[in-house]
């Protein structure tokens, strides 16, 4: 049996491994369920409709499933999924999904998510995705498998990061950042706005590319961003020369987030449910696309 003692307030409904593990001074609500090899650490609490997978561990004082702080959260019966093998520093908080946005937020498997992070409501991180200290997600954000965001970076409503890309630190995100790109402005002028600043070597190794997908996705790189030239007609001359791959797959990415708002390809699903809801989302979550509040 798991170790309860009076130090721990855990609602005899909640499903706990048997070998995992419970820190002193934790708060389990009655829908949370918690995975094989999981630790808690002290003061960690979980609330809410939050699924933790298998060999997780969950610094101190982290705080997850709490409603979200959104207006047009009515209460309903919304979900955090947590992954596998995930690590969570201290002060880490994540939120519930809302209605509005597709019920769901996600956190994958194989991520690091450092010290005083923040995920809020409808955010959707994929996998081996790194979190540097004090990040904080705003709704509706997706990080795509690979990532790395460096510390004290704040990343705006609906924003997407690709994979395997680099978001240098104290940077505010505003709009998409392409995959295998270095994000950020410049180190010596904070009145520079943050733009693609390079291509992120450590993501190409770490995506372990084939030879030529690895070049053509260089080449790629380099046509849409090394001089400042229209980046629709760019992306165009790039598929119609047949591009594959990581290559066709940023030409893609480039053009969705030409047909966003602001940049920002997550906006067009404002209001309803984003496809990595439906994805994800427990078999029996049933979910109403809404409309936009006024």
């Amino acid at each position: 049996m798991s170790d309860v003692t009076m130090l721990r307030e855990i609602d005899p409904a909640a499903k706990i491994a048997p070998d995992a593990a419970i820190g002193p001074f934790c708060v389990i609500g009655p829908a949370a369920t918690i995975g094989p090899g999981t630790v808690l650490d002290r003061r960690v609490t979980v609330l809410g409709h939050t699924t933790i997978g298998s060999g997780n561990r969950i610094g101190e004082g982290c705080v997850l499933g709490a409603e979200p702080q959104d207006l047009k959260y009515a209460g309903g019966r919304t979900f955090l999924i947590i992954g596998h093998n995930n690590v969570l520093g201290r002060e880490v908080t994540i939120h519930l999904g809302t209605e509005s946005g597709g019920y769901l937020t996600h956190v994958g498997s194989d991520n690091t998510l450092c010290d005083g992070c923040h995920v809020a409501h409808d955010c959707y991180v994929d996998d081996r995705v790194v979190l540097g200290r004090s990040v904080l997600l705003a709704g509706h954000i997706r990080v795509c498998t690979g990532a790395a965001i460096e510390d004290l970076c704040g990343l705006h409503h609906f924003v997407t990061v690709g994979r395997f890309a680099r978001v240098s630190r104290r940077t505010p995100v505003r709009r998409d950042v392409p995959p295998f790109t270095v994000f950020g402005g410049h180190d010596d002028d904070d009145t520079c706005p943050p733009a693609v600043r390079g291509v992120h070597e450590a993501g190409i190794r770490a995506a372990a590319l084939r030879g030529e997908e690895e070049k053509e996705l260089r080449h790629a790189l380099a046509e849409l961003f090394d001089d400042e030239a229209a980046l629709q007609t760019k992306i165009e001359q790039l598929v119609n020369m047949g591009v594959e791959g990581e290559a066709a797959r940023l030409c893609e990415f480039c053009q969705r987030s030409l047909q966003g708002v602001y940049g920002r390809y997550r906006e067009l699903f404002r209001g309803k449910a984003p496809p990595e809801a439906r994805r994800h989302l427990p078999p029996d979550a049933a979910i109403e696309p809404r409309r936009p509040a006024p």
